[in-house]
């Protein structure tokens, strides 16, 4: 992806919390982008596809998961990527209301639950 192609048009979707951090969602043309301020007074961006988001509701809907989980049961790159990437994908379906941290765990994994359809 090019940079100034993610940046153009940035449009606020929401907040997430975290267990330490606020994460900051924007949606850009073909990606989310994911803002949280760092320890040395800078922020840490990431980004999730713009269609990640779909394809974990079409087939998580109304479970619980973990990114461990996401990892396990999902045969799809970008679903099945890094754990960190799992993790902000879940972020993203936060800030867009599709999903919600639970304050329950799975060993040391944050539990989300997805919304039904």
């Amino acid at each position: 992806m090019r940079i100034p192609e993610l940046l153009t048009n940035l449009e606020f979707v929401g907040r997430a919390e975290g267990d330490r951090l606020t994460y900051h969602v924007f949606k850009g043309r073909t990606a989310y982008l994911i803002l949280s301020a760092n320890s040395r007074g800078g922020y840490n961006l990431n980004v999730v596809d713009a269609k990640i988001p779909g394809i974990i509701l079409k087939k998580f809907a109304g479970e619980q998961v973990t990114t461990n989980l996401l990892g396990k049961n999902s045969r799809r790159p970008g679903v099945a990527g890094q754990r960190f990437g799992r993790l902000n994908s879940l972020y993203v379906m936060v800030a867009l209301g599709k999903a919600r941290k639970l304050k329950k765990r799975e060993g040391r994994s944050m539990v989300f639950k997805i919304a039904a359809h």
